[in-house]
């Protein structure tokens, strides 16, 4: 729908544009979340940006090698900032080796960091659905209701918006009501309320996987959803079992 975005004089891609806009709104309620779980906003800061620098670069360069025969010839494509030319898996193994990395070297409390890392993705997923709108990645169904939006010249559900909106208020909420002190429960109830977005968000997915009729991101979400449950659950009851023992 908008493959660009106009900014005064210039048009600036909006798959780019949106992805940095995530960045740094990501990295920016890590931080925040960081300082509520004790944790050094600035080596949080960095922890991303390197995770981050380290898996674009692996990306990038493993995608330069498997193409080298296009590259050799144009090499200024090796330049290009096109997310199509980022090899996923390398570069996500490359991001979570370095943070992992990063963790040891600065010897982080895995638990909290990963409790903000939460807080962050789904502040950058949110801002990455609405990206995902923009270039019409995320397709709904058709739709007659007052919300619904023009795609492919068909009024649709706005699917990413729904997810943007869930993303939102889900990460508004954890800042608010959750209990620091328990970074674990803070990861829960972060993957618990994603998943209950996705599941709720994907039965208006236009175009969905299936198996057996069912759509395969409502299973998984349902699943997880289910699970998730289960370890909070389980968590809440040793709490009461430890405070009992203790009074």
């Amino acid at each position: 729908m908008y493959p660009v975005i106009p900014i005064g004089p210039l048009s600036l891609p909006t798959a780019p544009f949106i992805a940095l806009l995530a960045i740094w709104l990501g990295l920016g309620a890590l931080a925040r979340a960081g300082r509520e779980l004790k944790l050094d906003p600035d080596q949080l800061w960095n922890f991303g940006l390197l995770a981050l620098g380290a898996g674009f670069i692996v990306a990038r360069l493993w995608h330069v090698v498997q193409f080298w025969a296009i590259y050799r010839i144009e090499w200024t494509l090796i330049f290009s900032p096109r997310p199509g030319a980022l090899a996923l898996w390398p570069g996500l193994f490359s991001t979570l080796v370095a943070a992992y990395g990063y963790l040891i070297w600065k010897r982080l409390e895995p638990l909290r960091v990963i409790a903000a890392l939460a807080l962050g993705l789904l502040v950058a997923g949110g801002v990455l659905e609405v990206g995902a709108f923009l270039t019409s990645a995320t397709v709904g169904t058709p739709s007659d209701l007052p919300w619904a939006l023009s795609v492919f010249d068909v009024m649709r559900h706005p699917v990413a918006l729904y997810r943007t909106a869930g993303m939102f208020v889900l990460a508004a909420l954890l800042f608010w009501r959750s209990d620091f002190q328990q970074p674990g429960r803070v990861i829960g109830w972060a993957v618990l309320g994603y998943a209950l977005i996705r599941l709720a968000s994907d039965g208006f997915l236009a175009d969905a996987a299936t198996i057996a009729g069912i759509r395969i991101s409502q299973l998984i979400a349902l699943s997880t959803a289910l699970i998730v449950t289960l370890f909070l659950s389980a968590a809440a009851s040793s709490t009461g079992e430890d405070t009992d023992s203790v009074s």
